[in-house]
């Protein structure tokens, strides 16, 4: 699993979704985006490769939202777009994505855009891009409710179970 969360909150999902996979019998690993390249080796030996990302301005985040971010107090250096850039080829990789956004119509997707970039690289997505939802605070800091995170769980249950089945 790798994510980047600039307060929080796409970690806590992240986090989440690699209980419920561990619980369903897929040992998991949890990388930020920001520690990830010193972690080579173990996503070259995942089964299942889970990206996730918060959705920045309607998309996925660029140098300029991460530093507005940071200005508001966020974390996080380098995005998940970069990291997906200096990836070799995919081919065949069993893979997810996910994003948190606000609940607005005009909120957009970090998911889509992960998910472009991935299948560009030859990657199998294994199931739609799942959305958590995220309130935006008065400092402009984003807050996610316990339901979305227990949601994050059951979906990495269910990531699980599908790479898992004798079917797949």
């Amino acid at each position: 699993m790798v994510f980047e969360s600039m307060f929080g909150c796409t970690r806590a999902v992240a986090e989440s979704i690699a209980e419920g996979m561990t619980a369903a019998g897929l040992p998991t690993v949890v990388l930020d985006v920001d520690d990830v390249l010193a972690h080579d080796d173990v996503v070259a030996r995942a089964r299942l490769l889970v990206v996730g990302a918060p959705t920045h301005m309607r998309g996925l985040s660029t140098p300029r939202s991460r530093a507005l971010a940071r200005a508001r107090g966020g974390q996080g250096d380098l995005g998940v777009h970069e990291w997906l850039d200096a990836l070799p080829g995919l081919s065949g990789r069993s893979t997810a994505v996910f994003d948190t956004r606000s609940w607005s119509r005009f909120a957009g997707s970090a998911g889509s855009r992960i998910e472009k970039l991935l299948r560009r690289r030859g990657a199998e997505i294994i199931a739609p891009t799942q959305a958590f939802g995220i309130e935006g605070g008065e400092d402009g800091r984003a807050t996610i409710d316990d339901a979305q995170v227990q949601l994050a769980r059951a979906w990495g249950g269910s990531l699980a179970a599908h790479l898992l089945s004798p079917v797949h």
